[in-house]
């Protein structure tokens, strides 16, 4: 793998802890500088210290807030170049019950897990379109298909990030081999949020960190288990997949 400075440059969403963190620490180690987003400026620098101040660059930033996201992604080109890979991984987990919450708690989920995805993709897709490639990792979870009773907003927002993938996907068939996008369903991790005895973030990072260097065709629109591709049920997937046969077909033929 190529360690030039100018072969990859990626957005990873959330780089403050976690599988962020996680994530930015194990691209650095792939030879890929990573600008890492988040809202803690202080958890940003951390995350740094790790990967290193000549390969990651923590830049505050909203996601939820599509203004702000856009005036970083201005930003990012202006000083650091154009990114060619996203990890859209920002996400809020809050426990509630829904009949006497606050409306507004539901809805700052949702901005954040779902919104967020859709503002950086729109922010960043210019800078892939600019360079002939680019790569988006859009982090699921099964809380989409299978609700868990206190994280209504969150089960909503990761239902929406599997249909988001898949429309988005659809979108950029005609850009293909250009942009490829992926859902991935790390698992249940250990972290705050997660479980004692979930998925290493480290672990889970390094799959990550794989699909998201993954550039085959064939992949689009597919989504991720852990490290494997998951064959779900929903019809909308195979014709996605039916769709990017096709232009693989045409591509090898030009």
């Amino acid at each position: 793998m190529s360690n030039d400075p100018q072969v990859h440059l990626a957005v990873v969403t959330g780089a403050s802890a976690g599988l962020g963190r996680a994530l930015s620490y194990r691209l650095t180690e792939n030879g890929v500088r990573v600008v890492g987003l988040a809202r803690n400026a202080t958890e940003l620098d951390i995350t740094a210290e790790r990967c290193g101040h000549d390969m990651f660059f923590p830049m505050v930033c909203n996601v939820a807030d599509s203004e702000n996201v856009h005036k970083v992604a201005d930003e990012i080109k202006e000083k650091i170049g154009h990114v060619n890979i996203l990890i859209n991984n920002a996400a809020v987990l809050d426990d509630y019950d829904f009949l006497s919450s606050d409306t507004q708690v539901i809805n700052s989920q949702i901005m954040t897990n779902l919104l967020g995805q859709i503002n950086c993709a729109k922010a960043f897709l210019p800078h892939m379109f600019a360079q002939d490639k680019g790569r988006i990792v859009n982090v699921g979870s099964f809380a989409g298909e299978n609700p868990v009773n206190g994280n209504l907003g969150y089960s909503v927002s990761k239902a929406g990030t599997r249909c988001f993938s898949l429309a988005l996907a659809r979108e950029l068939e005609i850009k293909l081999p250009i942009v490829i996008v992926s859902e991935w369903i790390p698992g249940i991790l250990r972290t705050r949020c997660g479980r004692p005895d979930g998925i290493d973030t480290d672990l889970a990072a390094q799959w990550g960190v794989k699909l998201a260097l993954d550039r085959r065709v064939d992949i689009h629109g597919k989504t991720y288990l852990k490290d494997k591709e998951f064959a779900g049920s929903i019809s909308a997937r195979k014709k996605v997949s039916d769709a990017v046969l096709l232009s693989v077909e045409l591509f090898r033929k030009f």
